[in-house]
């Protein structure tokens, strides 16, 4: 091999290498809100993935998906919500939440988009209907650059061990991406 070839193969990785680090630091970048301050400043210190995969994390970190970061700001079993109780048997458990929209035009969101899993459930549990403002609606636009903060309840048996939270990214297509769990 000529040594001008090599010098093409060697500044073909260099700019590829340059590439994919300008395209990381424009992820990073772009996680900023509308104040001026990044989604790390907002809702968490920012993981996550550039790539598919499983993510597996914890309250209060961020998590970078392919149209929007989110944060889970605490969980907490609680014995009512909203004037609502659980049947016999069961709990609420309350999920605060923060969105950011990353994407440079309006995504659909909504509570289908999370739902809990455990080892002792049968079927995923989802959150249930909003019963005030304080609940994620069931359906919402998020503007670019928009954050939001909302509870999503869930009702599930109060002897549910090994919970997760979980979101999936699952494109336009219906093809997955990354899944994300958020131990409880």
């Amino acid at each position: 091999m000529g040594s001008l070839k090599k010098v093409r193969i060697v500044v073909s990785v260099i700019v590829v290498i340059v590439f994919a680090g300008y395209l990381l630091v424009d992820k990073v970048r772009s996680a900023s809100d509308t104040s001026g301050g990044s989604v790390s400043d907002s809702i968490g210190s920012v993981v996550g993935s550039l790539v598919e995969g499983d993510v597996t994390g914890e309250v209060g970190k961020a998590y970078l998906t392919r149209w929007f970061n989110f944060s889970v700001l605490s969980i907490t079993r609680v014995g009512e919500y909203a004037g609502y109780s659980p049947e016999e048997g069961n709990i609420l458990l309350d999920v605060e939440i923060a969105e950011l929209c990353t994407f440079n035009e309006p995504i659909e969101m909504g509570t289908s988009d999370f739902f809990v899993d455990a080892d002792s459930f049968l079927e995923y549990v989802y959150p249930m209907e909003s019963k005030d403002s304080t609940m994620m609606p069931q359906n919402f636009t998020l503007q670019p650059r928009e954050k939001v903060q909302y509870h999503m309840i869930f009702e599930i048996p109060e002897d549910a061990e090994d919970l997760e939270l979980v979101y999936v990214e699952i494109d336009e297509k219906g093809n997955e991406g990354s899944t994300f769990m958020i131990k409880i």
